[in-house]
């Protein structure tokens, strides 16, 4: 009876664990339904179902948008590269690699771990998808 009571808790307690990892492996709070954004290694990533040159081109909107000016551009068929620099002096790199014809990663960083300008970006680039 005991065993099966301990068997039962660590059940449960392993459920608890196992749903609260994928959660966080699942990237709980998607931006705007488009994709799912995880902040990794001072990098915000998120694959989207956009073609690569429209979100290329959403980038350089979003850019101008929030006033940063494009540094260095180049891109090809299945990769974009883009750095800006905040008034601060922090640089900005984005790339974006084409997973299929009709998707692509988007990599964002700024400076060496700031999130929540990595997330302005990303959500003024989704305004123009």
């Amino acid at each position: 009876m005991v065993k099966q009571w301990i068997l039962t808790v660590f059940l449960l307690v392993l459920s608890i664990q196992l749903s609260s990892c994928a959660a966080v492996l699942l990237g709980v709070g998607a931006t705007g339904g488009v994709g799912t954004a995880m902040f990794v290694k001072g990098k915000l990533q998120e694959e989207v179902n956009v073609p690569l040159p429209r979100l290329h081109r959403a980038t350089l909107a979003a850019l101008k948008d929030l006033q940063l000016p494009v540094i260095e551009e180049k891109s090809d068929q299945l990769t974009a590269k883009v750095k800006s620099q905040f008034a601060d002096g922090k640089n900005v790199w984005i790339d974006i690699r084409a997973i299929t014809e009709a998707s692509s990663k988007i990599t964002i960083r700024v400076g060496f771990h700031d999130k929540s300008r990595s997330e302005k970006i990303l959500k003024t680039i989704h305004r123009h998808v």
